[in-house]
Order: C-alpha cells, then sequence, then structure tokens
C-alpha cells in the first residue's frame, strides 16, 4: 500500500504570483502570532523578499508584528520567541500590547477588535501607510461559513473572505486565501521552522473546534471543503453586486461631510430595492459610529420605513447614530452620549479616536488627551470669536475630536481653534474613505 504524499510546500515565487493582484505597499506589516499559519506566512515571505533581492528588484519593507492582549502568562514569551524567530530570518519585529483594564465578558471579541486596532495603528504610523498582511487560507474559509451558517447568517456573512478589505483607513491583504492549511505546515517542516501549538485549538467548548471536527462527517455527506468554500465564493460574488447598486445610491443620494457626520436625499432610498437601501442605512450608521458591525437586520428594516414614511420626527438613535430629518434629507449624526473616552495620544503615534477620526500629533515631543469638543469646548470656541459654520448642525460640532490638556482645551482643527502654543494636531473623518 502506498504511503500518501505530503502537500507540496508553498515557495517563496508562489507566495510573490498571489501577492502581485493586491497590489501591495511598499511598507507591509505582517500579523504573526506564533501559530503555525502565521508563522509560514512569515517564512514565505522572508523567501519571496530574499528571491526579490537576488534578482534585483524592489524588496518591501518587512516588519512582524505581534500583539501581546496581557490574558495568558504565556503570551510574553511567545512574542518574544516570534521576535528570535523573525530575527533569524532577518525580519524586524516589534510586539503592540493591549494596555489598560480587560474587559470581563464578550473578552474573545472584545481582543480581536484591540488586536486590529493596535495592527491598524502600526500601520497608519511611520513613513508611507503600511498594508496589513495576514494568513488566513483556505480551511478558514470552509470553517467560517459553516460557523456563520450556523449563527443564520445572510449572504454577506455566508461570502468568502476578501483578498483586500480596508479596516480604519489600513489595506489589509490575504494572500493565502486559496492555500489550504495542509500546504503551510509542509512550507514550515520543509524549512526546519517550529512554530507555537494554541491549546485553544483543541479546546471542544470553542465553535470553530467543534466545526473542524465536523467536517469529516460532513464530507461523507459529499459536503467538502472544496464545495464549501465554492459556495462562500459564489456568495461572495453576489455580495460584490449588492455592495455595487449600494455604491451607486451612497454616490446618488449622500453627502459626506468633514465634520463627521452625512447628509442624505431621503427621494433617493424609496424607488430602489430594500436590500440595497438597508445596506446603505447600515454602512452610514457603521460610519458615522465607528462600528466594525452593522446593527440588527430588524432595526435597520424599522428605521428604513421611518425615512421612507417621513416619519423620523425629531430623531431617532441606532448604533450610537442619530438620524433626523432636514426638508427633503435626513442628517446621520454621531450621539453625543455614545462618544468614545479619552484617549491619551503622543507625538508621532497615530490612533482612530471613536471609530471615526485618526488623529495625530506632529512635530515636538508633546502629548495631550483627544476627547469630544462638547458643550464646553464649543463654549471656549465662541469666547475666542471665531466664526462657527452656520450649516452644520451644533451636535456634529459637540463630537468633533479635539486635543485637550486636563480642562484646557488645545486645539479644534476642523473649527480652526489653536491655543497660544498649542502643539500640531491633525484629525481627518475615516468615514469619507
Amino acid at each position: 500500500m502506498a504511503l500518501a504524499r505530503s502537500p507540496r510546500a508553498l515557495t517563496g515565487p508562489e507566495l510573490g504570483r498571489l501577492m502581485r493582484p493586491l497590489d501591495p505597499a511598499a511598507r507591509l506589516g505582517v500579523a504573526v502570532s506564533g501559530g503555525a499559519d502565521s508563522v509560514a506566512l512569515m517564512v514565505l515571505l522572508s523567501q519571496w523578499r530574499n528571491w526579490l533581492e537576488a534578482r534585483g528588484k524592489e524588496i518591501p519593507k518587512l516588519t512582524v508584528l505581534t500583539v501581546d492582549h496581557g490574558l495568558r502568562s504565556e503570551a510574553a514569551e511567545e512574542a518574544a520567541q516570534v521576535a528570535l524567530w523573525a530575527k533569524a530570518l532577518q525580519l524586524p519585529h516589534k510586539t503592540l500590547r493591549w494596555e489598560g483594564d480587560k474587559p470581563t465578558s464578550n473578552l474573545q471579541a472584545e481582543a480581536r477588535t484591540a488586536r486590529y486596532r493596535l495592527l491598524s495603528g502600526w500601520c497608519r504610523s511611520g513613513q508611507g501607510k503600511a498594508d496589513l498582511l495576514t494568513a488566513h487560507h483556505l480551511d478558514d474559509q470552509a470553517e467560517t461559513f459553516l460557523i456563520r451558517l450556523q449563527r443564520g447568517s445572510g449572504v454577506d456573512g455566508l461570502s468568502a473572505m476578501a483578498p483586500v478589505r480596508v479596516h480604519q483607513g489600513v489595506r489589509i491583504l490575504r494572500p493565502l486565501l486559496d492555500v489550504p492549511r495542509e500546504r503551510l505546515r509542509s512550507t514550515l517542516l520543509k524549512a526546519g521552522q517550529s512554530w507555537i501549538e494554541d491549546p485553544s485549538n483543541e479546546d471542544e467548548r470553542f465553535l470553530r473546534v467543534q466545526v473542524r471536527q465536523a467536517l469529516p462527517t460532513l464530507e461523507e455527506l459529499g459536503i467538502n471543503r472544496d464545495r464549501l468554500v465554492s459556495t462562500a465564493k459564489a456568495m461572495g460574488r453576489a455580495r460584490a453586486g449588492l455592495e455595487f447598486s449600494t455604491d451607486v445610491l451612497e454616490r446618488k443620494a449622500v453627502r459626506w461631510q468633514p465634520f463627521g457626520y452625512a447628509e442624505v436625499e431621503t427621494a433617493c432610498l424609496t424607488d430602489v430595492p430594500d436590500e440595497i437601501a438597508l445596506r446603505l442605512l447600515a454602512r452610514l450608521t457603521q460610519r458615522v459610529g465607528g462600528s466594525d458591525y452593522p446593527p440588527r437586520l430588524s432595526s435597520l428594516e424599522t428605521l428604513l420605513d421611518a425615512v421612507r414614511s417621513e416619519a423620523l420626527g425629531r430623531g431617532r438613535t441606532l448604533g450610537g447614530v442619530k438620524f433626523t430629518s432636514r426638508l427633503a434629507h435626513f442628517r446621520v449624526l454621531r450621539e453625543a452620549a455614545a462618544v468614545g473616552e479619552g484617549l491619551d495620544l503622543v507625538s508621532g503615534s497615530p490612533l482612530v479616536w471613536d471609530g471615526r477620526f485618526d488623529v495625530r500629533l506632529t512635530g515636538r515631543k508633546t502629548s495631550g488627551t483627544v476627547k469630544a469638543l462638547g458643550r464646553a469646548g464649543l463654549r471656549q470656541v465662541k469666547e475666542e470669536g471665531l466664526p462657527l459654520p452656520t450649516d452644520v448642525p451644533k451636535l456634529a460640532l459637540e463630537t468633533l475630536p479635539a486635543l485637550w490638556r486636563d480642562d484646557e482645551l488645545l486645539v479644534q482643527p476642523q473649527l480652526a481653534y489653536f491655543a497660544t502654543g498649542a502643539p500640531t494636531f491633525r484629525s481627518r473623518f475615516l468615514g469619507e474613505i
């Protein structure tokens, strides 16, 4: 009986071919946890870089990024191990730490949010914005499809992961989506590269582990990995068509404002299919509310009925966002009570405040706290005699980011407020991206 052959290892030049359609930036951050998949990506990127260098081609600037969530005692050791592996491959490494108090509920989701916030923040810092590379692969596609099917997801949830997506102004690249997990393991074995086994990958309390263990049973019914991924890709094509139609509606109906809100022509939502109108409302809510996830479908349906029947009245709130009527338009504004807490900012370290604004200090080394302008800040701006834009709602002004030091307002750039001797502070609304 012939022995089963091991899957063929991936090579650096093959990775280069997978990278080419993604049009990677000249500066790349690589998310590496220490697990087999991400370590394989790190090894392949090193091989790709060497292959480019040997041919005299332009080489991207690679940096390995490891997030230490501070949730396990082993996390710091694992980050240090990744740093050693990166050094052996002649790749720079940076550990990003999740500081501060940790939530007591929904910890996995909160940790994922923190991870991408840290990774995206690094990509926005430094000289020239970087793309972020992750090691999601073919098996992840199949497992994610089944998890979302179990949760009753619609077209979006059942769609295959996109090779390129934008998160908080940063492009996330996934070059390995068509590569099976077995080939990545073969890549590591061929390179003689170790990795860290995550014990949670065997913990049957997690749904993903349960799904992974159920796949062999599904294969007996003809529901194998390739068919699952094929269906996910078909759903992805359907999603792309719906998103294209939503893009068309957005260009026609929406005027994004640099003050962090949107004005929408009500009549444009009347004659379009419900699905497209609902998608636009979800998009508006996420961008103005700074959320990674859309509101519940039932809430969006109720909101759409109110918009179409011109029954918004004095305003309705959803997902930390307020919808108000204004003649033939409605406005989408950040709700003051939902604005995020103040964040400490130091020069040269940009961050995303309230999920909506890219904020940064430049110039000499300095610091301050970024929080909402609020009523008190708006009053200080008025006392300086600065003219306020008459066509911008007061709520939009109050929920703008401002730089503070204790109770002293230092800078609010959209309103051209600069205290004497204040540092250079910039903010840019991400909703227009």
